[in-house]
């Protein structure tokens, strides 16, 4: 009995170092994933959005700018989703960048070809900005770098055209083609702190980065839906370490490091699928705003879910939700669902449902990876066989009982001895058992007999 104390003792105490671990010390103890979501509502306060395809927000202001494009027409809300003015009659609104010393509004319309200067307050259009020698073929995304030049990529016509906010061209980047710096149908833009440029070649189902005049880099993806995939990427937007896109056709976003590396995988928001994600925004407070085109809504997500997907785990199994865990766990990359600091908080959640098979494969699992705690687990691994060879007698063969108890033994739980020889017994007997202990206790009186016989003999 001690000894199953002290195991007790060991085991919650190491599921809890793993937990500090994930949750390290700068969680709070709550972590909301989702702020807000925009969207058809009966009230009204919300506008009806159809295919939303870009968010931003203004920071001075705290306006939400979305470009509803399948109603032609720009939405301006406040942070609470409350709207604030319709802009109607654009043709086809896309890309937005606003430029805070000026206070304009860049836009740009698909359908119509062009760039729309607005004003940054009113919204009202003032122009349309030509850039020079240069004729759109359903321009997309937009980007403003720290110099105040602003990143177009032309879409039909495969490239990227960079230019001043008067129009003068500063250079243009691909045509269409195969080549490393060549695209087919590109839509977003992103340019990082260090002045590199990152875009989603679309159909060519991966995100291509170059330096600041164009030199290719490097890659992130390929065509397909497994982790390292990507399946007609819209949008991509970079923020300090971390790239974030939106894997359209996966119906998910994909996070990454500057070095293309993943860290993880969103395809839920609120219980929800995404469906159709494409346009990105990181706010000055750190929420991502997303345009879930296909469920016509944008929403608003702390960055702490998409970064620190462990902890947010965590504070979830602390607070019990553990059905939202294990939905919301389902979308670790494969690679971080297998380290044993994760199979610890699968373990808690499962001990929690009292899903036995379940936290067998996960005690499995870290007792397989991690070595320095492998005794610990191995103790834990035997009391979880013991416990299910012994639920398992009533409903299961003889055989598999017995050969749970056997795997129980073997990772040194050693009460199991006992009904591990008892079920093997059983197995030798089956149904015959009763004739074959009354056969058993026949002999052996008989035995007793013969030697009381033998005894007195020697007596005469």
């Amino acid at each position: 009995m001690m000894i199953g104390k002290k195991l007790d003792w060991c085991l919650t105490g190491l599921i809890s170092f793993f937990v500090v671990i994930v949750i390290g010390s700068s969680v709070q103890a709550q972590i909301e994933k989702i702020e807000l979501s925009i969207e058809e509502v009966t009230d009204q306060k919300t506008p009806y959005l159809n295919y939303p395809v870009s968010v931003i927000v203004q920071e001075e202001s705290g306006l939400v700018l979305i470009s509803d494009w399948a109603n032609d027409r720009l939405v301006i809300t406040d942070q609470n989703g409350k709207t604030q003015k319709i802009i109607p009659g654009l043709e086809g609104p896309v890309g937005m960048v606003y430029d805070s010393p000026t206070n304009r509004l860049y836009l740009t319309e698909q359908k119509a070809n062009r760039i729309r200067i607005l004003d940054g307050s009113t919204f009202a259009p003032i122009s349309e900005l030509k850039i020079q020698g240069i004729t759109l073929n359903e321009p997309r995304g937009l980007w403003m770098d720290n110099g105040r030049n602003i990143y177009l990529v032309d879409t039909m016509n495969s490239r990227i055209v960079i230019f001043d906010q008067e129009g003068n061209l500063i250079r243009t980047i691909g045509k269409e083609g195969m080549g490393d710096d060549e695209f087919y149908y590109p839509r977003g833009i992103s340019v990082d702190s260090q002045g590199r440029i990152w875009m989603t070649d679309t159909l060519h189902h991966t995100v291509k980065v170059f330096d600041s005049v164009g030199n290719y880099l490097f890659r992130i993806g390929k065509g397909g839906s497994g982790p390292d995939d990507l399946d007609r990427p819209r949008y991509v937007i970079v923020k300090d370490e971390t790239v974030i896109i939106s894997d359209y056709r996966n119906n998910r976003l994909k996070i990454h490091n500057t070095q293309g590396e993943l860290i993880g995988i969103v395809d839920r928001i609120g219980g929800d699928h995404l469906l159709n994600p494409e346009g990105l925004w990181i706010d000055g407070n750190g929420y991502l705003w997303v345009a879930d085109s296909g469920n016509n809504r944008v929403v608003k997500l702390d960055m702490t879910f998409l970064m620190n997907r462990e902890a947010y785990l965590a504070s979830l199994l602390s607070e019990d939700k553990i059905d939202e865990f294990l939905r919301e766990a389902a979308s670790l990359s494969p690679e971080k669902r297998q380290k044993p600091e994760i199979s610890a908080l699968f373990y808690a959640a499962y001990q929690k449902k009292d899903d036995l098979e379940n936290m067998i494969a996960e005690a499995e699992n870290i007792w397989m990876k991690d070595e320095e705690n492998r005794s610990t687990w191995s103790e834990e691994l035997g009391i979880l066989y013991y416990r299910k060879a012994t639920l398992s007698r009533a409903a299961q063969p003889a055989a598999t009982v017995k050969a749970l108890y056997r795997k129980s033994i073997q990772y040194g739980y050693k009460k199991a001895y006992i009904p591990y020889i008892w079920t093997s017994f059983l197995m030798l007997g089956g149904s015959n058992l009763f004739l074959i202990i009354l056969i058993i206790m026949l002999l052996v009186l008989l035995f007793v007999l013969y030697r009381i016989r033998i005894a007195r003999t020697r007596r005469w």
